[in-house]
């Protein structure tokens, strides 16, 4: 417990808390503030899952959760022990106490402290996943708080398949309980997956209870909202980053006071304070980015499962190519499992595949893909051609030496881009412009060397003029609400060809689309990484399944290896022959889900320092963790060794480990950051991939 310098404070006699309160630092303790009523906000007492805002530091404005108040405190200005590294100091009142909407308590409350636990991280990191940025920021006049950017969708309830109505009587079954339960929905793409998730919402809605929507990505909220909403009309709203401050408070606010029942979003969306919550689906839920990246490194669907629990929901995991650890859980008995096997309207797509082995496509598209995409526009029909690449050329290499452009904070090349013209570093952003002349040898000729996204649109433009083309990347969706307008366009028939990166694969719904072409299909299998072929199947797999919604669909896979047994079952819509082969590799080689694991990334702008600081951990990690059950691999420098001027190293830590072993890990990491100044280190439990 820390106290906290006081300034400003009222001089005088009055009733004040003492206050304990967890803040979004790195540092495992609560903070002591004062609390005198009439002089914050909310003239009211404070107790315990208050959020509040203090003044921390040189920071004027940051929010805590209260996790103790006692009342009265001692006199105004008392004394108290400080930090052990300076005199004493006088406790400072909060700011401001934050309206009853935005308390974190009961169910919430319970799964922020399971996080805090199992991500081995203070409460006060958890805390902000929990309210909006900003919290309390009134919407100005004429904000929306869920924007609808597609065009109405028929709300009608249709009738379901057999296999439909089997999966909502289960369900139903399971609502009525109103108890915890999970259920994996394995069902092809096309098959009615989401029909089963709106008549299970119908369900929990007509019970009184509310329900959590989750999406991998922000551009198909619009899309799913505006089907929701046409069933449930302004029951419903969506809490994603693309709205703005004051709208995001609005649907947290609404929510909390029961005004908003269905809430769909990202994986923020899964902490709303939608009140006795019966129902929490997680679309798609094999996609990596219901992990997050940066701290705290959680997964979504983890946290979903807990809050379920918490809450005595029915939690439903969909996909067309679940994620082996969701499919092992389900076989094992602890989920439930529905499949809807078949197709609404029309088959799956035929897919055929091209080797592309000896130049056999020197524009990027192999002349059996461009006669059917040839074919395929004659008819007045869409495509979607994928190709998992921005850019121009993946590398501009010199005509007289071979030297490629290089990142210099980076032990990779740069991405040559057209528009506009520019070197790019994907992973740090570092740009520069193309330089006259080669810096290693002086010659002033350059070779592109890989095509990119750029290259294959200026290549269509060329090769079908008269084609309506649209770009789906990174680059051309950087912009507010260009993801929306770009999928928009073309879900209305305003555009042909659709091209993009892993972009357009995400569930989306074209009935025009007939043709999907996939470039270098077996790019990702290449990666260092234990996911690599899983990964690829679901891509390849999510992208195929965008053709012959409707009518007769055709997939073209251009490969460099077609004989791959991951392209061949991509092309057979085999996911159990893939699963099983994958499933047993990964128990021979140890990795989930076979056994859990930890990654521990430590890095420096100091080369030396980094791997002395690794050694030095790692020789930690292996005297305080002998055990038998668990293994370390490392440390050994990251696959990309420098990225964004930090050298990397990693330890991967297989096993399961304790709660109370994360905590002592933790805690070597601290001491890791005080022993090397300028050293920092990553705790990540259950990574997506292992590097």
């Amino acid at each position: 417990m820390a106290a906290v310098e006081q300034d400003g404070r009222m001089s005088g006699p009055r009733p004040v808390q003492r206050l304990e309160v967890a803040l979004p630092v790195p540092l495992p303790q609560t903070f002591t503030y004062l609390h005198v009523p009439g002089a914050a906000d909310e003239a009211r007492t404070v107790t315990a899952g208050d959020l509040v805002e203090v003044v921390f530091g040189r920071r004027r404005s940051v929010t805590g959760l209260v996790v103790a108040a006692s009342a009265p405190a001692p006199p105004a200005g008392e004394e108290v022990a400080g930090d052990g590294a300076g005199p004493a100091r006088r406790l400072r009142d909060i700011t401001r106490v934050l309206p009853a909407a935005y308390r974190l308590e009961g169910e919430r409350r319970r799964l922020a402290d399971w996080m805090a636990s199992y991500y081995a991280l203070p409460l006060g990191e958890v805390v902000p996943l929990f309210h909006p940025p900003a919290p309390g920021t009134t919407l100005r006049a004429g904000g929306r708080a869920a924007p609808e950017r597609y065009p109405a969708v028929d709300g009608t309830v249709t009738a379901l398949t057999p296999a439909q109505a089997e999966a909502v009587a289960d369900g139903s079954r399971r609502l009525a309980e109103r108890a915890y339960s999970a259920v994996l929905l394995h069902g092809v793409t096309g098959s009615g997956k989401t029909e089963v998730y709106l008549t299970l919402i119908a369900e929990a809605l007509a019970a009184g209870r509310g329900a959590l929507f989750l999406l991998p990505e922000i551009a198909l909220t619009p899309q799913t909202l505006s089907r929701i909403a046409a069933r449930f009309g302004d029951r419903v709203a969506a809490i994603h980053s693309g709205l703005s401050a004051g709208q995001r408070c609005r649907v947290h606010e609404l929510a909390a006071r029961g005004e908003v029942r269905v809430v769909v979003g990202p994986r923020s969306a899964l902490f709303a304070p939608v009140g006795d919550l019966g129902l929490i689906v997680i679309d798609e839920e094999h996609e990596s980015s219901y992990k997050q990246d940066e701290k705290p490194r959680y997964h979504a669907r983890h946290a979903a499962l807990v809050r379920g629990r918490e809450c005595g929901a029915l939690v439903v995991l969909g996909s067309a190519t679940p994620d082996l650890e969701s499919l092992a859980n389900a076989r094992a008995g602890r989920y439930g499992l529905w499949e809807l096997p078949e197709r609404l309207g029309a088959p799956m797509p035929a897919v055929e595949i091209v080797d592309v082995r000896g130049g056999a496509a020197p524009d990027g598209l192999s002349p059996a893909l461009d006669t059917a995409l040839e074919e395929t526009l004659g008819r007045g029909e869409q495509a979607i051609i994928f190709y998992n690449r921005r850019g121009f050329a993946r590398a501009l290499q010199c005509a007289g030496c071979g030297a490629s452009a290089a990142c210099p904070d980076c032990d990779i090349a740069v991405t040559y881009h057209l528009r506009p013209r520019r070197l790019l570093c994907h992973y740090c952003g570092h740009t520069r412009p193309v330089p006259a002349a080669c810096e290693a040898c002086g010659q002033a000729a350059f070779l592109p060397s890989g095509a990119g996204t750029e290259r294959i649109e200026i290549h269509l433009q060329g090769r079908f003029p008269q084609a309506r083309l649209l770009r789906l990347d990174r680059d051309t969706t950087s912009g507010r609400d260009s993801h929306h307008r770009i999928l928009a366009a073309f879900a209305r028939g305003e555009a042909d060809i659709l091209l993009g990166t892993q972009m357009v694969a995400k569930g989306h719904h074209f009935p025009g689309v007939s043709l999907v072409g996939v470039l270098a299909a077996d790019d990702g299998l290449g990666l260092p990484d234990f996911r690599a072929a899983e990964r690829s199947f679901q891509l390849l797999s999510q992208v195929a399944g965008r053709a012959g919604r409707v009518g007769a669909g055709r997939v073209l896979l251009q490969a460099w290896q077609p004989e791959h047994p991951v392209i061949t079952a991509a092309a057979t819509h085999d996911f159990a022959a893939f699963a099983a082969a994958e499933l047993e590799l990964r128990r021979q080689l140890g990795y989930p889900p076979s056994r859990r694991l930890a990654r521990i990334g430590i890095a420096s702008r100091r080369q030396a320092d980094a791997a002395a600081a690794a050694d030095a951990l790692a020789g930690a990690l292996r005297e305080g963790l002998a055990d038998a059950s668990l293994t370390l691999l490392g440390p050994a420098p990251a696959v990309f060794e420098r990225l964004m001027d930090r050298y990397r190293f990693q330890v991967l830590i297989k096993g399961d480990l304790s709660a109370r072993r994360k905590e002592w890990v933790a805690g070597c990491l601290r001491s890791l950051a005080e022993s090397y100044p300028g050293v920092d280190a990553i705790f990540d439990i259950d990574p997506v991939s292992s590097y």
